[in-house]
């Protein structure tokens, strides 16, 4: 084959491959299809470090070679949270939020989204500290928010979303509250 012949077939290939891109550069889509709004979580939030430290026994430290022997022992990493979210008295999520990281030691991240129907629709967001021992279950025993914690955030509001609309809210660090953002 000439050096002719193979230029005019990459320069046939380029034209097809650019008329293809236009071709399909015209064809119509949506981002988010069908009319629903969407209420969307989005925040980071730094917590307070816990730790839970105990002292080993001495048949603990007998097992551990004596380059690793401490007298306590302790474990620990930032507070978990727990989100709980609820619209029109509906909950929608419960879940437990933990920091990442192998110790525990990054910000909490929540980024959650919630399709709704075009209208108007009740918001309710708490976001509260677990304690240590609550950390597995999310109360105490007796149902109760940790001791010592910081207070919950709390978020209520009506949220009237037109078709298409995203409802963000966030944690405003100046202000330490869940807010609303404006589009």
């Amino acid at each position: 084959m000439s050096a002719w012949a193979r230029r005019l077939g990459a320069v046939a290939f380029a034209c097809a491959a650019t008329a293809g891109l236009v071709g399909l550069s015209r064809v119509p889509w949506t981002a988010h299809p069908g009319e629903q709004g969407q209420l969307r979580l989005a925040w980071r939030f730094r917590s307070e470090l816990v730790q839970a430290c105990r002292r080993l026994t001495p048949e603990e430290l007998a097992k551990l070679p004596v380059h690793m022997r401490r007298g306590e022992v302790c474990e620990g990493g930032l507070r978990p949270y727990r989100l709980e979210v609820w619209v029109d008295d509906r909950p929608v999520a419960d879940d437990t939020i933990r920091a990442a990281g192998a110790h525990a030691d990054r910000p909490l991240f929540v980024l959650r989204e919630f399709d709704l129907a075009p209208g108007r629709h009740e918001a309710r967001i708490r976001f509260t500290p677990l304690g240590p021992a609550e950390a597995e279950t999310g109360t105490d025993e007796r149902g109760r928010e940790p001791r010592g914690a910081a207070p919950p955030l709390v978020f209520t509001a009506p949220l009237v979303l037109a078709p298409r609309q995203v409802a963000l809210v966030t944690y405003d660090e100046e202000r330490r509250a869940l807010v609303r953002r404006r589009s």
